[in-house]
């Protein structure tokens, strides 16, 4: 009965339009964000957009976490039953004396969802009204492979380099078998990107405090039957993972190398040609779906990703965001977990317009690999980072001792 009640809700949704329209609301940081109003009903009662939201719906338009008001029993059919008020148009299966037609069975031998010939009225297919369907139950993906969606949106938001054949031609050892972002149910995508939402709001109310956020690790946030968020790491720690960019170490040979404006080098290019020159091939950039990829580390800054995907809501083309990473020719990410992690709750939230991961592909498997880009970032003086709260944003970022 409580599934049942579940896909009648999520099938009223879908015949609410009135739902569809964007409503403006300011987040915590004083920002104007937008949000659908039917999204912004499962938000808490208390969020502004909610508000806003519930306004739009009205009493008789309730969110489907609300029950809707009951009707008279029979109020339906008495109206039917009424005979059409001149100059007003007749109902759907209605005669101009209120009568209700009955359906026409089809002809012996007519194929069924052919055309009717020239000159007489088509048999309505579509159930009475107040009735459903077998197609009112389908999942948006059912009713593509049917031929029944949007045709509009047929070929808008697909994933770049979703076909699985050319993943493994390209990472040979990486694993499919794992949902994929536009395999899941819309309620996951969207918890998937509230509780993102939820952090930046976080970050923006410690920081409106003078306070680092709290550290929250985003591995803890998972989508049953996916690779998110660490589904299937290696159980490494963070803090044992090899930086290629970060505070040389006094004297090293990273120290000599050109510093960004907060003393940082970086040593990704010097660590491409060490490979290269132990005949280790790095191929790339190329365009992958992120949702594909698996996490090597088991825990990630949660801010930190939420600061990286509100500047993606700014612009999803950040250059600094969308760089390509490095990742193992198993499908592992070696460096760059934080800015896959927020590309991936950007789509989860446009699935619509997803942002392809730019990878370039290491042909090692991601254990010895580790090894090996550990073994460089120490010769070359690299310092790990910790996971710290407040790297998200450099504003919130701990002060560093002198």
């Amino acid at each position: 009965m409580i599934k049942l009640r579940h896909l009648l809700n999520e099938v009223w949704e879908d015949a609410n339009k009135a739902l569809d329209v964007d409503i403006t609301y300011t987040n915590a940081k004083g920002q104007q964000k937008k949000i659908k109003a039917r999204d912004a009903l499962r938000l808490p009662k208390d969020h502004p957009a909610h508000i806003q939201a519930a306004k739009i719906a009205g009493p008789k338009d309730a969110p489907a976490n609300q029950p809707k008001p009951k009707e008279e029993p029979g109020k339906a059919a008495k109206a039917a039953a009424q005979p059409a008020q001149s100059g007003q148009p007749v109902k759907q299966g209605q005669t101009q004396q209120g009568k209700v037609a009955a359906a026409k069975p089809p002809a012996v031998g007519a194929t069924p969802g052919a055309k009717a010939p020239a000159g007489t009225t088509p048999t309505p297919e579509t159930p009475p009204p107040g009735k459903l369907s077998g197609a009112d139950f389908k999942s948006s993906a059912e009713k593509n492979a049917d031929g029944e969606g949007d045709k509009s949106q047929s070929t808008t938001g697909k994933r770049p380099g979703a076909d699985d054949m050319k993943l493994k031609n390209l990472m040979p050892g990486i694993d499919t078998s794992k949902k994929t972002l536009d395999q899941i149910p819309p309620a996951d995508k969207m918890e998937l990107s509230t509780k993102i939402d939820a952090l930046v709001d976080m970050v923006g109310q410690a920081k409106a405090k003078g306070e680092k956020p709290e550290y929250f690790n985003l591995c803890k946030v998972t989508v049953p039957g996916t690779n998110l968020y660490c589904d299937g790491n290696l159980g490494i720690d963070r803090n044992d993972m090899p930086q290629f960019k970060g505070n040389p170490r006094p004297g090293s040979p990273a120290a000599e190398m050109p510093k960004n404006k907060d003393g940082e080098v970086d040593g990704e290019a010097f660590f491409k040609q060490l490979l290269q020159r132990d005949g280790i091939k790095v191929d790339g950039p190329h365009e992958v779906p992120p949702d594909r990829l698996k996490a090597t580390q088991m825990n990630m800054v949660g801010d930190k990703v939420a600061g990286m995907y509100d500047a993606l809501e700014q612009d999803p083309t950040n250059p600094n965001l969308t760089a390509p990473i490095y990742v193992s020719n198993d499908g592992y990410v070696l460096d760059g977990h934080h800015r896959w992690a927020a590309i991936v709750a950007y789509n989860a939230k446009h699935p619509d317009k997803p942002i392809p991961m730019k990878v370039n592909v290491i042909d090692e498997p991601i254990k010895p690999l580790v090894k090996r880009a550990n073994d460089y970032a120490d010769y070359i003086g690299i310092e790990k980072k910790a996971a710290v709260a407040g790297q998200g944003n450099p504003a919130l970022a701990p002060e560093k001792k002198k």
